[in-house]
């Protein structure tokens, strides 16, 4: 059975928007990249799974189970309650998970429009919200049509009932280069469908925003990026966003995102990327991305890590966040990847201070031996507590919107970050060590066989936890990219 849904077929409605008639466009995509497949094949993934059977208890080390090499048991408590798999949402008209289902009331949007350049008057272009003008006292357009010339247009997002509920971008290439002129675009409360192309580019921008609503960014490469999809700072509506970058696969040990910071802001966000060095992906740090703070309307966010990654950082924010990890796709290069993972944020309150409960989830083959002494055998999965010392990261402590620790000191309740370790057992990949701070559980592997752990952050161990579903990572469909 194909785990890749059907492209859904709506009503397309033409309607007139300012001087142009213009069509709906179906939000449901795909992402060749990360792999369309059928049950019990990941795409270019070697693990095979098949999200339909959920794995049998039989198939988890019993309660109260040590960790293979004997390692110290710590009490691990309930299970929190979390869906067995992940397939990719059927979107709707208006969102591309289905969460957002406007009425008729709904309608118009506030926030959709320009508040200058939002009514066609006087033969000007009906835009989204930007900074359209180079003088604004002249009325001259001028940054629109730089925007115009060197990225693209808007095309209205119109419903079967004729409603405008969001933005496409028309590129005037394919592929886009999304910079300079892009940083003009300010973001609209509905949707803003950003489609750079299968081998389309962004960089160089600091503060470009989508705002509200349930957006779609798509892309190939990026470097000297930070680019936020949404913040609480400019609203929180319906604002489940979904990231695809990378859409090509490197047969080599390259990458592709590099030097960049994704940052979705509130709600339930997805994010896919693939072939990373040097990035951030903040899932729900508050007031716009900084670091020390939570935000309070965030929700359960998920990420898929694909193809070669390192010296990466992962924040989730509130929320139930589930953060996949294909460790074993690496085409290693370096001597180690080091990745660091958070379950809320890195600094400060927020590196316990969320109540969620997340899961990192390693794509390694379910067999792989758990050990509490360095290094890891060939197979191995090493689990060392830290001493509670604090150790910061010196580059990024200056900056309130990247800094955070390695080792993150001892919070109220004993919590200390724990360290992991990976040695593939044919040596290909040897991660060194990476750190996990404020996360609940480790699952390591997919389907029939998977173990999922609870994670004793004081004590520094990692114990089974009998009859928890094992989580698959979601596929999505294969046109995203296309």
């Amino acid at each position: 059975m194909s785990r890749c849904p059907a492209v859904i077929t709506l009503p397309v409605a033409r309607a007139a928007v300012g001087r142009r008639w213009v069509s709906s466009v179906v939000l449901v995509g795909a992402f060749a990249a990360f792999g369309c497949a059928s049950d019990g094949d990941l795409g270019d993934s070697s693990v095979a799974v098949d999200s339909s059977s959920p794995p049998a208890d039989s198939a988890t080390p019993p309660d109260g189970g040590p960790v293979p090499d004997g390692g110290p048991v710590p009490d691990g408590g309930p299970p929190p309650v979390l869906p067995p798999a992940f397939t990719y949402p059927d979107g709707n008209e208006w969102s591309w998970n289905g969460s957002w289902a406007p009425g008729s009331g709904d309608f118009p949007l506030a926030g959709l429009f320009d508040d200058k350049y939002g009514d066609g008057h006087d033969g000007t272009p009906v835009l989204p919200p930007g900074d359209w003008d180079w003088d604004d006292a002249s009325n001259d357009l001028a940054n629109w049509g730089n925007f115009e010339t060197s990225i693209g247009s808007f095309e209205a997002l119109v419903d079967g009932e004729s409603n405008q509920y969001g933005w496409r971008l028309v590129g005037i290439a394919t592929s886009v280069e999304y910079f300079g002129a892009a940083e003009y675009f300010e973001g609209s409360t509905g949707v803003d469908y950003m489609d750079l192309g299968p081998n389309g580019s962004i960089h160089s921008l600091g503060d470009a925003n989508l705002g509200e609503g349930p957006d779609v960014l798509i892309f190939d490469s990026s470097h000297t990026l930070d680019f936020r999809t949404g913040t609480t700072m400019d609203g929180a509506l319906r604002d489940d966003d979904l990231i695809v970058a990378g859409c090509n696969v490197n047969s080599d040990g390259t990458y592709d995102i590099v030097s960049t910071t994704l940052r979705t802001g509130p709600a339930k966000d997805w994010v896919f990327v693939r072939d990373i060095s040097d990035v951030s992906i903040d899932l729900g740090n508050g007031d716009g991305g900084r670091t020390d703070t939570l935000d309070p309307l965030d929700g359960d966010d998920l990420v898929v890590v694909r193809g070669n990654s390192q010296n990466f950082r992962v924040f989730g924010g509130e929320g139930d966040d589930v953060f996949f990890w294909f460790v074993d796709e690496n085409i290693q290069t370096t001597p180690w990847v080091g990745p660091r993972f958070f379950g809320g944020g890195g600094w400060e309150n927020a590196l316990f201070g969320e109540n969620g409960d997340d899961r990192l989830i390693l794509m390694v083959p379910s067999d792989t031996t758990l050990v509490t002494t360095s290094p890891p055998p060939a197979g191995g999965l090493l689990v060392l507590p830290t001493d509670g010392g604090f150790v910061g990261d010196d580059p990024s402590e200056s900056d309130e919107f990247a800094r955070h620790c390695i080792e993150c000191g001892t919070s109220e309740s004993g919590e200390k970050t724990i360290v992991l370790e990976y040695n593939s057992a044919d040596g290909t990949v040897e991660t060194g060590n990476f750190y996990v701070t404020g996360i609940e559980e480790l699952q390591v592997g997919v389907g029939d066989g998977a173990v999922v752990y609870r994670l004793d952050a004081a004590a520094g161990t990692a114990m089974p936890l009998g009859g928890t579903d094992a989580l698959n990572p979601p596929v999505p469909p294969a046109e995203l990219c296309e």
